[in-house]
């Protein structure tokens, strides 16, 4: 059989792709492409409608104002975790404090700060409340100068000096409680320090900041570590119900009497009952390093 020239492919490629004879485009008639047209078209309104009422019935199972899942069933495990600043770099938990890097130490913290400090919240001031408010629908009030008494951008927050501020928070977790012990059964809990025990009272979750190490805990100066505005997070701010201009209670602590040119691995724990520590999935506790070298 002989083979076609490349004129006669050409020809033959022009043809399949418009016959003037039988009047095909593509090797379809008029009649043929309508009927294929009207099938696809069919077959991509179903497909979509069969989408939007998938979509339409995922909806009606979330509430806007309550997430879906919760407690044992959300991602924290009902478990908070506790984050810390600053944090400039999230590829290292150093904290290495030199008169060049408190600038950006500063910053960091300005940044976190900025959104506590505004006259145009709505919430409450809830000075003297010892519980939790589960009914509540208005957040508590973050008193910014309180807060900042102590760590401030006055002070550079302690960079300035030598005499860092960490500042912590307790991650959101919708409609969780803290449980507290009382005076009486703290003084049973091995996992709470005696400082803490003989001043404990139950209107907060406590915090405990601490070297990991013995030889940490030396050259920390755990007697002059402090907090401010108090050390806890108080119960009135919780429980988080999306209240309408809610923020996170913060604590600073105020590291005053650190060993310089020393790196000390420091842990700080929430504690509550409700709340367990898990260094490895980062839960109840936050770890950094901090080297003062001034």
């Amino acid at each position: 059989m002989e083979k076609p020239t490349f004129k006669q492919r050409v020809d033959t490629f022009c043809k399949f792709m418009w016959n003037s004879e039988t009047k095909e485009l593509l090797g379809r008639n008029g009649r043929s492409w309508a009927e294929i047209g009207f099938f696809y078209l069919v077959f991509y309104a179903c497909l979509a409608g069969f989408f939007a009422a998938t979509i339409a019935g995922f909806y009606q199972t979330i509430d806007e104002s309550t997430p879906k899942l919760q407690g044992d069933s959300s991602l924290l495990k009902g478990n908070p975790g506790m984050g810390y600043e600053p944090m400039p770099d999230i590829e290292t938990t150093l904290i290495y404090v030199t008169k060049e890097s408190r600038h950006s130490y500063v910053s960091n913290i300005r940044s976190v700060l900025a959104s506590y400090n505004r006259s145009s919240l709505v919430n409450q001031n809830c000075t003297g409340w010892n519980t939790t408010r589960p009914t509540s629908s208005v957040a508590c009030k973050v008193d910014f100068d309180i807060l900042t008494r102590g760590c401030n951008e006055g002070n550079a927050y302690g960079f300035l000096d030598g005499k860092p501020c960490i500042l912590l928070k307790l991650n959101r977790i919708y409609g969780w409680i803290p449980e507290v012990w009382t005076p009486e059964v703290v003084r049973t809990v091995r996992a709470v320090p005696d400082a803490i025990k003989q001043q404990y009272t139950s209107d907060r979750i406590w915090i405990d900041c601490h070297g990991e190490n013995p030889a940490d805990d030396d050259n920390l100066g755990l007697a002059s570590v402090e907090y401010f505005p108090q050390q806890g997070f108080p119960l009135a701010y919780y429980p988080y119900l999306k209240q309408k201009d809610y923020r996170s209670p913060l604590v600073f602590v105020k590291f005053n009497n650190v060993s310089s040119h020393l790196g000390l691995m420091i842990e700080c724990k929430a504690l509550a009952m409700n709340i367990e520590v898990d260094r490895s999935e980062k839960e109840g506790s936050v770890h950094f390093e901090l080297l003062v070298d001034m």
